[in-house]
């Protein structure tokens, strides 16, 4: 992942608390995520997605730092992982898809 997506990592203390905040959040977020799903939550739309994406790359983060990744490395790892996944991936289609369409003018 090129160093201009995430340069203000390149902070100490920025990388820091994204650290501290994301491994204590992921457990939290990994409930939230359990909780939805029995409930019927899909990730259909711009806001579920990216709740889902959210509480995805927590989770990609906390696996790599756990497994001895460095904090920076983790964050590039994690948000490759979750812009593979085939959720996101759908919805960055349909994001482009919509942003092709309103620039050529067509509407649905």
């Amino acid at each position: 992942m090129p160093a201009t997506v995430v340069g203000f990592l390149e902070d100490d203390d920025v990388l820091k608390h994204a650290d501290d905040a994301i491994l204590s959040a992921s457990p939290h977020l990994c409930d939230l995520m359990a909780t939805l799903f029995t409930q019927g939550f899909r990730p259909i739309g711009q806001m579920p997605t990216l709740l889902f994406g959210l509480c995805l790359m927590a989770n990609f983060y906390e696996t790599v730092r756990m497994d001895g990744g460095e904090p920076q490395e983790s964050m590039e790892l994690a948000a490759a992982l979750a812009l593979r996944h085939p959720v996101i991936q759908k919805n960055m289609a349909f994001v482009a898809a919509d942003a092709v369409d309103a620039a050529a003018g067509v509407s649905e």
